[in-house]
């Protein structure tokens, strides 16, 4: 008995790795940052490909989620003798974006009188979490569990992606600058305490404290107005950015005094609690091999032999519907990348015919022009440009693509491999197992076509003649 035990731990630990089977995936880095994309709860993703699919759940309802947050008031110590001005990191970088301020530090004229640039950081974060999909009371949807139903699993991977996001790490921030000029290099201590007591309105009895008034409220307003007016004569200034913050129809947020501050901050506050707003900073993804519904659906745990009659263990099935499915996404991503080159330089050559071109020949107002390179600063000519959009460059994308799908002989490619992973069983051998899906992965790769990517669509670098 004790032996079989270990050659199940030897199997289960040395054949077939535990991260195949750990079931969430924790994401954390730049893949999720572009703001380009939406990661939403219970939306399909693909971890091979790194792109959502459609939303396969319906009525989704969410866990209750907790919430970190922190407010801080700090001075930004700057070389004040440096006559240049230093760019200056405020320190909220947000993985992908960080607010940079341009802080002067050398000294500056104002009617005669040299003051110098003193600057005060004020920070509030939110980060939320524990934001989830509860399975236990959302369902797949009508569509999701008809392809099921069908049989139709590539059907569904297609659609919904090998992994579904089922929770959702966020971030919001609302960082301001205070900047206020004095005719000493030293900081004013006195005065940015007072600021930020009135920032963070701590009430008017540390005024009181800090001034030595006692009850005597004559004192306490010649204080108020006394710091009003220091603050008018210090040129005191407020820069604002935010990051993340939900819609909020009553919400304002421009600042132009202490007290349209202080409301500011509460209203961005208020912003920045709504659980499905915020910049996405983490991401858990599941694969939908391990959710209940879709287990049932499919019903994997059904008597299934594999070769000399061999019973497939669940989690095998679970492991080859997994890798089929992520190599599935792969195909379906390389085959539309192709695709997407192919219709992109056709839409290009036209945008320069109809542009640039009369009776097959360039304008003259454009002979020698270049075109902009769209991530970059180089550029190359038009004419050039127009050059590798032949007819004969142009069907060679197309003759690519066809290769890729059929083979060079009209039987192979990406179509034979899923054909024969049909026929095998999605569930019961894996891509790795499958002769057509071997020689294929090598052709899973992104197509670049340097040319066509970064010059179309075309802009002129410079003004026609």
């Amino acid at each position: 008995m004790i032996r079989k035990i270990t050659d199940l731990i030897f199997l289960l630990v040395f054949v077939f790795p535990v991260g195949l089977y750990a079931g969430p995936t924790i994401i954390r880095d730049n893949r999720i940052h572009d703001l380009a994309m939406t990661p939403v709860l219970g939306r399909g993703y693909s971890i091979a490909t790194n792109s959502f699919q459609s939303s396969c759940m319906k009525d989704i309802k969410m866990t209750e989620p907790s919430y970190d947050f922190d407010y801080t008031f700090d001075s930004i110590e700057t070389d004040s003798s440096s006559t240049t001005s230093n760019t200056f990191g405020l320190g909220v970088d947000l993985g992908h974006l960080a607010f940079q301020g341009k802080l002067d530090t050398k000294y500056t004229s104002v009617e005669g009188a040299t003051l110098y640039y003193h600057h005060i950081k004020v920070e509030i974060n939110m980060h939320t979490y524990y934001a989830s999909v509860d399975e236990s009371a959302s369902a797949l949807s009508d569509a999701a569990k008809t392809l099921l139903l069908n049989r139709d699993i590539p059907g569904f991977f297609q659609g919904c992606g090998s992994y579904y996001v089922r929770s959702l790490g966020r971030d919001a921030k609302f960082v301001s600058l205070f900047t206020y000029m004095d005719e000493s290099k030293t900081r004013d201590r006195t005065f940015e305490l007072q600021l930020e007591l009135a920032i963070k309105g701590f009430g008017s009895g540390i005024l009181k404290t800090i001034a030595g008034a006692g009850e005597n409220a004559a004192l306490e307003s010649q204080i108020t107005n006394s710091f009003t007016s220091m603050s008018r004569k210090k040129k005191l200034t407020i820069t604002t950015k935010a990051w993340g913050l939900g819609k909020n129809k009553n919400a304002t947020l421009i600042a132009y005094d202490l007290d349209s501050y202080k409301a500011a901050i509460k209203d961005a506050f208020i912003s920045m609690q709504d659980p499905m707003t915020g910049r996405v900073s983490t991401m858990e993804v599941v694969p939908w091999v391990e959710n209940a519904e879709f287990q049932n659906l499919i019903r994997l745990e059904e008597d299934t032999s594999g070769e000399g009659g061999e019973k497939k263990l669940l989690f095998e099935k679970k492991h080859n519907l997994n890798l089929n499915a992520e190599f599935l996404s792969q195909i379906d991503r390389t085959n539309r990348n192709m695709m997407d080159i192919y219709y992109k330089a056709m839409i290009c050559r036209q945008t320069i015919e109809s542009r640039w071109k009369r009776d097959n020949k360039f304008l003259p107002e454009v002979n020698g022009a270049s075109v902009q390179n769209n991530k970059n600063e180089n550029t190359i000519t038009l004419e050039a440009l127009y050059g590798e959009l032949s007819d004969d460059k142009i069907n060679a994308l197309l003759v690519a693509e066809n290769d890729f799908l059929y083979g060079v002989d009209g039987k192979s490619g990406a179509r034979e491999c899923m054909n024969q992973m049909m026929i095998e069983g999605i569930h019961k051998k894996s891509w790795k197992e499958i002769d057509a899906c071997k020689l294929l992965k090598p052709k899973l790769v992104t197509s670049v076509n340097e040319i066509i990517d970064d010059y179309c669509m075309p802009k002129l670098s410079k003004p026609s003649r």
